[in-house]
């Protein structure tokens, strides 16, 4: 009787498919699995699933950067009850493979893993890692009316659009403060920007 292994990952997509994309694909394999992982015997799995394959080695190589790529953006890390060799999807990792479409949120998360402005910082990183983005952009655009209206010396009646139009007046002392252009022709698209 031959066993016939499944590749965790089709051959065609391993070939075709960036090492992110081959990740999320790899991931929802390792969701489906009991037990712990393990690196060794998902790589021989995949090299038995592989032989037929002319580029066998190179479809094995793909999937170990993938399960790098996995490994770093944690979410597979250490079972902290197994010794080093297991591996267990994290709850980032859990929630990435129950949706797949997750992956925008996820990569958003990473391009504001820097530090934020501290205005930004406390208020808008804790509504977004919370997934609260409506609160978060609200927070953020209110950061920036205040910074505006700070920079510009104007009266807190203004607010939203008046206050993006006054802040940006061409000719006037305060906008060369706030925005520090040569002419009035660069404020323009600013202050719809702005006032959008």
């Amino acid at each position: 009787m031959n066993f016939q292994y499944i590749p965790p990952v089709p051959a065609e997509q391993v070939r075709q498919l960036p090492t992110r994309d081959v990740a999320l694909l790899l991931l929802q394999h390792l969701a489906g699995s009991t037990g712990y992982l393990q690196y060794v015997s998902i790589m021989n799995a995949a090299r038995q699933a592989f032989q037929e394959e002319p580029d066998a080695d190179a479809l094995v190589n793909r999937l170990s950067d993938a399960w790098c790529w996995l490994e770093a953006q944690a979410l597979l890390s250490r079972e902290p009850s197994q010794s080093e060799a297991f591996r267990r999807i994290s709850r980032d990792g859990r929630d990435l493979a129950k949706d797949p479409q997750g992956i925008t949120r996820f990569e958003a998360r990473e391009r504001l893993s820097g530090p934020l402005h501290p205005d930004l910082e406390g208020t808008v990183r804790t509504n977004f890692d919370l997934g609260d983005y409506e609160t978060a952009c609200f927070a953020a655009m209110k950061a920036v009316e205040v910074a505006v209206r700070d920079a510009s010396k104007l009266d807190n009646s203004l607010v939203g659009v008046k206050l993006a139009v006054a802040a940006t007046l061409p000719g006037a002392s305060r906008s060369s403060a706030v925005f520090p252009f040569r002419h009035g022709a660069e404020l323009k698209p600013l202050r719809s920007m702005f006032s959008g």
